[in-house]
C-alpha cells in the first residue's frame, strides 16, 4: 500500500500532506528527483498506510494537481 505523487509547489506538497495524514496516511515530503520532474521546483508526496488511488481521490477534491503518480516509492527514501 502506498505509492508516490507529484506536486507543483512546496505549498501544494504541505497542503497534500496535511489532508492526507488527517485521514491516516502516512506522508513524506521531497524534493523531486529529476528524472520525475524536469523542472526544479516540484516535490514528492512518499505515501504509505493508504492506498494510492484514495490519496489521489483526497488531493482530487482538494483540487491539488498533481504532475505525476506511481504505485510503488521508485526507489526512493520512503
Amino acid at each position: 500500500m502506498g505509492g508516490y505523487i507529484v506536486v507543483s509547489s512546496i505549498t501544494y506538497a504541505y497542503k497534500a500532506r496535511d489532508l492526507l495524514e488527517r485521514k491516516g496516511c502516512r506522508v513524506q515530503v521531497e524534493r523531486a528527483p529529476k528524472d520525475l520532474s524536469r523542472c526544479g521546483c516540484h516535490f514528492l508526496l512518499l505515501i504509505r498506510n493508504c492506498p494510492l488511488q484514495q490519496a489521489i481521490a483526497v488531493l482530487d477534491a482538494a483540487h491539488i494537481r498533481i504532475i505525476k503518480s506511481g504505485g510503488d516509492h521508485y526507489g526512493l527514501s520512503g
